[in-house]
């Protein structure tokens, strides 16, 4: 578990669902993650995803609280970069370590995304975590803003999953 001034970063739980069915049921949060609007089902096997993810690679998403609701999350996910596909540490043939942001829309503009993702992206680097990119698509400038707030630079676009995304490559943790 982290902790900053504001909110609380944990492994995600199945009974997190019914919080994180508020961006998952979202059109306009899930069009720039590059999924579907689910129901409660969906947000479940969603959650059961990310569980898995920590257990096969060791990191993954967190869920964020913000007064003991989960908000959204924030994390890591595992990319193969010869084909832009999620993948695994074991499995990709080249791996890259995605950090990425995701929160239900009424909890955009107040900094929690900034201020989680660097907590996570500081928890990666003392975890061992070489380098982190983040994939913004081009035309989402709240997540872009983020990036730049981090202090990430963009680099190449790519293709993901038939939209474009901007990889934005994190330089490592700053000395405190």
């Amino acid at each position: 578990m982290l902790e900053t001034e504001r909110l609380v970063l944990r492994k995600p739980r199945l009974d997190d669902a019914q919080d994180l069915l508020e961006y998952v049921g979202d059109p306009d949060v899930m069009r720039w993650i590059g999924g579907e609007t689910g129901d409660l089902a969906a947000t479940v096997e969603t959650i059961e995803r990310w569980l898995a993810r920590w257990e096969e690679d060791g990191i993954g998403h967190f869920a964020v609280e913000r007064d003991g609701r989960v908000v959204g999350r924030v994390g890591f996910l595992v990319w193969d970069a010869d084909s832009w596909s999620v993948s695994s540490y074991a499995d990709a043939t080249t791996p890259v370590t995605e950090l990425g942001w995701t929160f239900a829309q009424q909890h955009w503009g107040h900094g929690y995304a900034t201020e989680a993702a660097r907590a996570a992206r500081a928890w990666g680097y003392e975890r061992g975590v070489e380098s982190l990119i983040s994939l913004i698509h081009p035309d989402n400038a709240r997540s872009t803003r983020v990036a730049e707030k981090l202090g990430a630079t963009p680099s190449d676009t790519v293709e993901v999953g038939g939209n474009p995304a901007v990889i934005w490559r994190h330089g490592q943790l700053p000395a405190r």
